[in-house]
């Protein structure tokens, strides 16, 4: 699994759960130049402060600076408890941190990366809770999610929440499918959104699903696309089977709002989730797979016990399959990876597509060299990878391939191999620009105030493919190539 280096603002982050009892004004104390490469055992032998103040939601303030490096900061504050029961706490930092309530230790020090949750029992009024934090180099993070028991750490909930299409939806999909009309002209096109690396363990991400799912009817989409990495082996998510089970549920519910087919294909960051318990192929088949099969009217071919599959469009002579690139639960702790029976399904169903169909190969990773993150390291599955490459190369020669069209890298790229068409949309994950390959590009996108979502137009009669960007880049980041 890749591993992803973010700068991030050294902040705080409290669900809106936790709001209900913090007292809304966190003291911070900052000190700067601290050469320890881990969290002092007592912070009052410091001296005096470099910095300090007030903030709410535990965050610096104007102080924050991602670029810096060696401080040690302590925050305080104030929990109001109305009922005596049993809270948790969630504990995440880049460097090291601790938690402790009415001066007691109730997290020890947690080391870069760590995912910790300790529970205590609090009786009704105030308590103080104070966090510690250090910063050694590079990048910085601090979260810290509170819940009481039967609650989740954020609110998650197993039901959509109703919401409004903000005020920008509408617009930036009006404006990108003025564009696709100039283009169809009088041909006829097969036309479909894809979202991919929606990462939504921490927030309302997956919203963008709903916002593009409900305005459906201005693009008269023939599916949609989803290409993984809904984000649910991430964060707290990973940790807490009711997170993970919630996010499913609000994913699903989001992919219902479209009257027509919602196409998914499994992420590497969609496995392992729950204590590795709640998911399973069978599980991704049942939520994100199995509701399309009635409106598919019997083009939608599942795999039994498999997440791979396929759909055609006979009308338009088109197939689209989508594969699963991660190989988990076929080859255990392998990302990445196509393994043989998928490969050897994948052959004999282009092998026995008819010829005028055009196909369209879909999965979440790219194994094209130039599609994969800058900092990935050598990756373990080469083999696999070079393998799906020849093995379409060589269909490539004999069937009308659109292309191998993929998500995971959070970037858009565009290569021609073997006359092989690989093609990336930019997602809405992050992507530093030292993580950028040659020849790939991102548009920078604030999700509150624009879509970021390549729509697909496909021309089969005249092996033709246009994308438009609806919002973040607008008509900068389309692309047009021949199959």
């Amino acid at each position: 699994m890749k591993k992803t280096i973010l700068a991030i603002a050294a902040t705080v982050a409290i669900s809106s759960c936790t709001m209900r009892y913090n007292e809304g004004e966190v003291s911070y104390k900052i000190w700067e130049n601290y050469d320890g490469d881990t969290l002092p055992d007592d912070f009052t032998a410091l001296g005096e402060p470099t910095v300090t103040g007030t903030g709410k939601c535990f965050q610096l303030g104007e102080y924050v600076n991602p670029a810096k490096d060696h401080f040690v900061a302590e925050y305080t504050s104030t929990l109001t408890i109305p009922a005596e029961k049993k809270y948790s706490f969630l504990l995440h930092s880049d460097d090291n941190s601790r938690l402790l309530v009415d001066g007691e230790p109730l997290i020890g020090l947690n080391p870069t990366g760590n995912y910790t949750i300790a529970g205590k029992n609090l009786t009704k009024g105030k308590h103080e809770l104070r966090i510690q934090y250090q910063e050694y180099i590079n990048g910085q993070a601090l979260d810290l999610y509170m819940y009481a028991e039967g609650e989740l750490p954020r609110d998650y909930g197993t039901d959509v929440p109703e919401y409004e299409i903000p005020d920008f939806v509408v617009p930036q999909i009006t404006e990108a499918h003025e564009r696709y009309m100039e283009w169809k002209g009088d041909d006829e096109t097969v036309v479909f959104p894809i979202f991919t690396d929606i990462h939504a363990h921490t927030d309302y991400r997956f919203r963008h699903i709903g916002y593009v799912a409900e305005t459906s009817g201005i693009w008269n989409y023939d599916f949609m696309l989803c290409l993984g990495d809904i984000g649910i082996n991430l964060g707290p998510a990973h940790i807490s089977k009711d997170i993970t089970t919630s996010i499913m549920n609000s994913i699903s519910g989001e992919m219902k709002k479209y009257p027509g087919v919602f196409l998914y294909t499994p992420g590497n960051h969609d496995w392992d989730a729950g204590e590795g318990t709640v998911n399973s192929e069978e599980r991704f088949q049942k939520l994100f797979q199995k509701p399309g099969l009635e409106k598919a009217g019997g083009n939608l071919h599942l795999t039994p016990g498999k997440v791979y599959h396929y759909y055609d469009i006979p009308e338009k002579n088109f197939r689209i399959i989508l594969l699963n690139s991660c190989g988990t639960c076929t080859l255990k702790n392998m990302y990445y990876v196509f393994d043989d029976e998928q490969v050897e399904w994948f052959k004999n169903l282009v092998k026995e597509t008819p010829q005028e169909m055009s196909i369209l190969v879909t999965c979440h990773y790219m194994p094209h060299p130039n599609g994969r993150w800058h900092n990935t390291p050598a990756p373990y599955n080469l083999r696999s990878n070079e393998r799906m490459m020849d093995v379409l190369a060589e269909l490539k020669r004999h069937h009308n391939i659109v292309g191998l069209f993929c998500g995971d890298s959070h970037f858009n790229m565009h290569e021609v191999d073997r006359n092989v068409n690989y093609f990336v949309t930019q997602s809405m994950g992050v992507c530093s620009k030292e993580n950028l390959m040659p020849g790939t590009r991102r548009a920078d996108v604030n999700l509150e105030e624009s879509l970021c979502c390549d729509v697909v137009a496909v021309k089969p009669a005249k092996n033709q493919v246009h994308t438009f960007r609806i919002g973040a880049g607008g008509a900068d980041y389309d692309y047009e190539f021949n199959y």
